[in-house]
């Protein structure tokens, strides 16, 4: 009995064909899914620290751009992930607060930037529906 080898071999270079587009088609698309749910921790966070801008100027009738006195552990301002560094810039009126996106997160290209401003408007560059994931 004679075995045909040959047909075999073409079925798995087939099957890994097969395999190798599949896997070129779902892990970008993949790895954008996990590149926008980190967008969650940026707005997240931005909020958290609203909130803390509002108990300082009640505890003591002005903002802070120190991230420390604000109650967060690392002055550094970078999010527990590693994803977003944080900052706060002052104003006359208020603040704005920014969440920069770093390391990995600079992949994310549609939202390098989420912006909050002190009256509670929300912004995002260099797209504007970060927001909203």
């Amino acid at each position: 009995m004679k075995h045909n080898y040959a047909f075999m071999l073409v079925d798995v270079l087939v099957v890994i064909a097969i395999i190798g587009i599949l896997a070129a088609l779902i892990v970008p698309s993949y790895q954008q899914y996990v590149l926008a749910s980190y967008r969650l921790e940026a707005s997240a966070e931005l909020l958290r620290l609203s909130a803390l801008q509002a108990n300082m100027h009640a505890e003591h009738g002005r903002f802070s751009n120190n991230l420390t006195e604000l109650g967060f552990n690392e002055s550094n301002g970078v999010t527990e992930s590693g994803r977003y560094r944080l900052r706060v810039q002052l104003s006359d009126r208020g603040y704005q607060l920014f969440a920069d996106a770093i390391g990995p997160q600079e992949q994310d290209i549609e939202c390098l930037r989420f912006i909050l401003e002190h009256t509670g408007v929300k912004g995002s560059q260099p797209s504007q529906h970060c927001w909203g994931y």
